[in-house]
């Protein structure tokens, strides 16, 4: 591990805990100042659920983005949230235009400044939420993010096409046929095409250059 990425991890976990402690605060002092506190009996079975509910996505993004984002990125996009429809396109964007292979230093230092930059931009455009919502715009915004995804998944399905379509195909077979809930197809397809795609180079079909 280098230089750089422990300082990220170190600097990644201090600030995870601060923002937990910071988001925790708020309702322990209300409870401290209103006298009221959540009755633990009643809220734990709906707790429970949602951990439950949420454990395979958790699975799959622990799998599938650290070796895209790096783990300064990776911090600072659970600090700061909306992984999925800002912060993954944006740092993909930002190491394909800079001609940067995924997983080295500089794509990890790449991603970082990818993901402040959205971070930031998506505090300074407040101001212009009404104009965003408005009829004329909103319904370009709301494709935004399906054709950000399409073009970013259509660069990485190119790259190793041979892989992408197996898949793709795992995916949509548990989908559309085993009628399997989405969380659990990403879990399975991410385990499934690292296995397929290590026998698949083990065996030649495709070439590691």
């Amino acid at each position: 591990m280098t230089d750089f990425e422990k300082k990220m991890h170190h600097d990644g976990r201090l600030y995870g805990w601060a923002m937990l402690i910071a988001i925790c605060a708020f309702p322990f002092f209300a409870s401290v100042r209103s006298g009221i506190w959540p009755d633990f009996k009643i809220i734990w079975p709906g707790v429970l659920t949602m951990w439950i509910l949420m454990a395979s996505y958790v699975l799959s993004e622990m799998i599938a983005f650290p070796p895209i984002l790096g783990p300064g990125s990776l911090y600072l996009t659970y600090i700061t949230g909306n992984l999925q429809n800002q912060k993954i396109p944006c740092a993909l964007s930002a190491m394909s235009i800079a001609g940067i292979e995924a997983g080295s230093e500089k794509a990890n230092a790449v991603s970082v400044v990818a993901t402040v930059i959205i971070a930031l931009g998506i505090v300074l455009m407040q101001p212009l939420t009404p104009l965003l919502n408005s009829s004329v715009l909103a319904p370009a915004f709301s494709n935004v993010v399906p054709a950000i995804f399409g073009a970013l998944a259509g660069l990485w399905l190119l790259k190793e096409f041979k892989v992408s379509v197996v898949s793709v195909v795992l995916c949509l077979f548990g989908i559309l046929v085993l009628k399997i809930d989405l969380q659990w197809v990403l879990l399975g397809g991410i385990a499934l095409t690292i296995i397929i795609a290590r026998f698949m180079y083990k065996t030649g079909i495709i070439k590691n250059e």
